[in-house]
Formats: C-alpha cells, structure tokens, sequence
C-alpha cells in the first residue's frame, strides 16, 4: 500500500511535468500557426500592393523560408517557456538540496517550505522530520548531560558530609585521649554509618544515580532514627530540638539513601550557616498523604557568613521531586526555615 501510495506521487509529480510540457507545446504550435499565417498574409499583401507576381517556384521558396522561421522562432519559444515555467520546481529542487546539504553537516536551523503534494513536497517533509529529529535528539542529550553534570554535583555533596562527620568523630577522639569504652563503641558505630553511606552513594554515582527503593514496615522508627542521628551531629555545638509528636505511623517503599541525605544535608546547612548561640528545631509531621520535614535555624551573623553554592539545598529539592513533594524557604536577616514535603508517602 505505501508503494502504490509512493507510485502515485510518483506520477503526479511527472504528470506535473508532462502537464506543463504539454501546455508549453501547445502553446508553441499555437506561437508557430500564428507566426506562419501572419509572415504569409503580410507578404502575400505587400506582393500584391506591389504588383509583384511571383512564379509557383518562388511561392514554394517563400513558404520554406517562412515556415522555418517560423519553426525556429516557436522551438526558441518552447523552451524559454518551458524553463519559465518549470523555474519554480527547480529552484524548489534547489533549496531541497541545500536542505539535504545542511543535514549532511549536521545545521539543523532550517526548515524546507512544504509545497504542493508531490514527491518534492514529500522529500522536503522527510528531510524536515529528519531536522527536527535530530534537534530533539541533540536537545534530549543536552538535557541528560545537564542531568548527569547536576548528580554529580549533588551526589558529591553528598558523600563530602558524611565525609566531614567522620573526620569530626576522629579528630575528637584523638582530643579526647582515652575516651571510655563505651563512647568508642557509639562513636565507631557511628562512623561505621557514615562510610556505609558514602559507599552507598559512590554505587549510586558510579551507577549514574539509579535509586534503590526497599520495604520499610515502621517509618516512624526510621524518622525517629533519622532524626537522632541528625541531633547527634549538632548536639555538641548546637541547642537541637526534635519534635515527632505528629509524625505518624507509616510504611511503604523508599529509598531510605535519599531520605538520609536529607536530613545530612540539613545538618550540614546548620554547621554552616546557623548561629550556634540561636536554637535549632526540627519538626516531622503529617499533611494529608505526605509527609513534612521542616527545620527552623537563627542565621549566623553578617559577618560570620559564608558563601553558599545551595548544592544541599538543590539536592534536598530533587530528592523531593522524586517522591513527588518540592521545597519551601523562608528566611530573614535573622532566621531560616526549610520545608520539605514528600507527597504520597503515608
């Protein structure tokens, strides 16, 4: 069916052309039978009016040489004609292979004029589809790179704050000197924690960001969880609060990698950027069938400020997104407050 339907655009094209040759010819033959009979009424009146008479020899001779002339003169009028009127279709044909030209060179800024419904027009609209495709194609791998470059970014970041507690948790057992037993216990539990998660994120940065969702039946106790070790982290240098009073009782699927470095990113946000004589607060509660983080810090002073790239901020946005929530901040010359939903969880 498509080669019948690509045979009979086929033949409109060339009943195109055999239209306008046809024309053309008729249109000549027209030219010539009135080029003809004119040359002979003019000279048969002017012999006349001359009192010339000529003998059948000369009449024969004068006819020959109207006659060629007159062919002569209608051929030269054919093709002008015909090449006018097929002037169109060939620089149409033209501007088909300077559109051919620019997709060999990879210009994808053009676009072929659709004109009438031949074999032409279907060329221009193959080469235009071809255009566009390799636009969206070139736009779609822009996108993922933009995509990958941003992971990288904040996956990163990421790994540099559990990173940091690390360090922190050695560098205060080397100035604590002989710290009981108990306290290394909790302290190498703790960094045993922060390298499993930088191992877990440079799986998921060698892996190109796939997420690994499990089944977690109480997602109370992992809030819970979450959020201690979010005090944990500021305890010694910030007055923490965590209110879980209104965190429900949930369960389902999540990527709990991506729930904790929400809550790494929000402490690390605190160390940089909270006042430590100012109160930190944090709160999980229920909205509807979404769950809401929300933190609220005292601002360092003006001074003491240090420049922020928001790549925490941005990742903590993503990670949002991808459970369906998004970001709100409020801040102040005095105070900060990130809200965080993840919609449909509960």
């Amino acid at each position: 069916m498509w080669r019948s339907r690509k045979k009979e655009r086929r033949e409109r094209l060339s009943w195109e052309v055999l239209g306008i040759l046809g024309a053309t010819a008729a249109i000549a033959i027209f030219f010539f039978g009135f080029l003809y009979y004119t040359a002979m009424s003019v000279a048969t009146t002017y012999y006349e009016e001359k009192d010339i008479y000529l003998t059948e020899m000369q009449i024969l001779t004068m006819n020959g040489w109207i006659r060629s002339l007159s062919l002569c003169a209608a051929v030269i009028f054919f093709v002008a004609l015909f090449l006018f009127l097929m002037a169109q279709k060939l620089m149409y044909l033209r501007e088909i292979i300077h559109g051919v030209e620019a997709l060999r060179t990879h210009r994808m800024d053009f676009v072929i004029p659709v004109e009438g419904n031949n074999e032409l027009a279907e060329l221009a609209q193959s080469i235009n589809f071809l255009a566009e495709t390799e636009r969206m194609m070139k736009a779609r791998e822009s996108e993922m790179q933009k995509e990958r470059e941003g992971l990288i970014r904040t996956l990163s970041h990421d790994i540099r704050t559990p990173l940091t507690a690390i360090l922190s948790y050695t560098e205060y057992m080397k100035q604590k000197g002989q710290p009981e037993p108990e306290e290394v216990y909790e302290y190498v539990g703790l960094m045993g924690r922060k390298a499993q998660q930088i191992k877990e994120l440079t799986d998921r940065l060698l892996d190109t960001g796939r997420r690994s969702s499990e089944r977690i039946d109480n997602g109370k106790l992992l809030m819970e969880q979450l959020a201690a070790e979010w005090e944990d982290g500021l305890e010694e240098e910030f007055d923490c609060t965590v209110h879980l009073e209104h965190c429900p009782a949930f369960s389902g699927t999540f990527d709990v990698q991506e729930l904790r470095r929400i809550f790494d990113n929000l402490a690390s946000n605190v160390e940089k950027y909270a006042d430590p004589e100012g109160k930190v607060e944090l709160w999980v509660s229920e909205q509807g069938e979404g769950l809401v983080i929300r933190q609220r810090n005292r601002r360092k002073a003006e001074k003491a400020k240090v420049e922020s790239h928001k790549l925490g901020l941005e990742s903590i946005r993503q990670i949002a997104r991808n459970h369906g929530g998004d970001v709100d901040t409020e801040s102040d010359e005095s105070m900060f407050e990130i809200r965080i939903l993840l919609s449909g969880i509960l």
